[in-house]
Parts: C-alpha cells; structure tokens; sequence
C-alpha cells in the first residue's frame, strides 16, 4: 500500500486524477481508492469531520464518474 500512496502523492485534487491522461482508469481507480483509504484511517483530530465527509463525497462521486467513461 505504501507504494500506491507514494505513487499517487503527487496529486494534489480528485479532479487532477480524473484529468490526468497519462493515468489508465484502472490507476485512476487505485488512486481514489488508496485517498479515501487514508481518510478512513486518518485520526478525528486530524482532520475535519465536515471536510472528511465532502472529500468522501468528492472521491465517491468521482469513482462514479470513472464507472461512466
């Protein structure tokens, strides 16, 4: 997992990935799915709930949108 994190570090918005062409749809994939991994994970105080909640949100929609192209 360290090497998915690493690899999709660079990245600084869910759009980003989304844009990205150099990206096939199943890295794109790995990519939203490793950020909502380290939400999940992340300790309360660290981050928001509210800004955790719309970042989910942000990720779920854009795997969504990934299933559709």
């Amino acid at each position: 997992m360290n090497s998915v994190l690493k690899r999709f570090a660079g990245f600084r918005s869910v759009a980003a990935i989304l844009k990205d062409r150099g990206l096939t749809k199943d890295q794109k994939r790995t990519a939203l799915m490793s950020w909502r991994f380290l939400l999940m994970q992340s300790p309360a105080a660290s981050v928001d709930a509210d800004d955790r909640l719309e970042k989910l949100q942000e990720i779920e929609h854009a795997l969504v949108v990934l299933d559709k192209t």
